[in-house]
């Protein structure tokens, strides 16, 4: 007679499926676009909405030599404002106490706090995101519209270069280092960290020590800090035959503002239910964000030679 084997698919009651207790989140790209919030109020005359910012204008050169017994015209002071209309913002979750008992998940309460807190950084960006993509100054490599970009409309050092000089001939102030910023999806970066002959891709600790280094920022070219992330907007099929297209950010101090009437936090909500079964889990803002320099914002869109093309 032939041994009979006790395996496990004759011990089906002994042999359990396994599950690990930690749980894993959702891979995430660093904030960068919040960042850029160099401006907020700093003494605002009373609590309300909009917040306007204030510039003054410069009087226009007096070139012409005075007359030796007739008085100077007096010229007049001017002046101009900027408004940000901040908004409330929030998301919650609610989590009965049956789930919050049965779960097999050993870090529950701080993952969920932890998912939560996510969205609020997430949300804040995306709105600093949104206010940056609604600037006037916009230009197309190679093309006279987004529509018409073709796949080898890619960014080239030339076009990096044009950008530094458009933001040095508006008088816009550069970051640390004498260097302005650039923000690009990184398969827009892949394509110019290919360009030869056009001087060195320079890493940032080559010159971390006289300047702060930004979230994501992967080094310097042509005069600019590049900050390379999949947080700059990719418009698929937004160019001619189906080309996706990128929007790459040059700017300089002072482009965008926030204008925070209350900063963004976590909110443990109350327990209002007759038998307190149900937690409430939330975050809340009331905050806006708006380009305060357009003079310091140049979107130059291209495609990539990695794109979906």
């Amino acid at each position: 007679m032939a041994d009979a084997f006790t395996t496990s698919t004759v011990l089906t009651n002994q042999i359990q499926t396994v599950y690990d207790r930690i749980a894993f989140f959702a891979l995430r790209s660093e904030p960068v676009f919040s960042q850029l919030a160099m401006v907020k109020p700093g003494n605002v005359t009373s609590p309300g909405t909009p917040v306007k910012f204030t510039f003054w204008g410069d009087l226009s050169t007096a070139t012409t030599a005075l007359s030796e017994t007739v008085d100077v015209d007096a010229v007049a002071l001017s002046d101009s404002q900027v408004t940000v209309t901040p908004a409330e913002y929030g998301n919650a979750i609610l989590v009965p106490i049956r789930v919050r008992t049965d779960t097999l998940l050993i870090g529950f309460d701080p993952d969920a706090a932890n998912v939560v807190a996510w969205n609020m950084v997430d949300t804040i960006d995306e709105l600093a995101r949104t206010a940056v993509d609604g600037g006037s100054n916009e230009d197309w490599v190679g093309q006279a519209s987004e529509a018409a970009i073709t796949a080898t409309d890619i960014l080239t050092a030339d076009e990096v270069r044009q950008k530094h000089a458009e933001l040095v001939a508006n008088k816009a102030r550069p970051l640390g280092n004498s260097l302005y910023g650039m923000i690009s999806h990184p398969h827009v970066t892949y394509d110019l960290k290919g360009e030869t002959g056009d001087g060195a891709w320079i890493a940032p600790h080559q010159y971390v020590d006289t300047a702060a280094v930004y979230n994501n920022e992967v080094g310097t070219f042509a005069g600019f800090r590049f900050l390379e992330t999949p947080r700059a907007k990719l418009n698929a099929d937004g160019g001619d035959s189906n080309v996706d297209t990128y929007t790459n950010y040059a700017f300089g101090s002072e482009m965008l503002a926030n204008a925070e009437s209350i900063p963004p936090h976590t909110v443990l909500g109350p327990v209002t239910d007759k038998l307190k079964r149900f937690q409430p889990l939330g975050w809340h803002t009331y905050t806006g964000f708006d380009t305060l320099r357009e003079a310091s914002l140049r979107r130059l869109l291209c495609a990539s030679s990695i794109g979906s093309n």
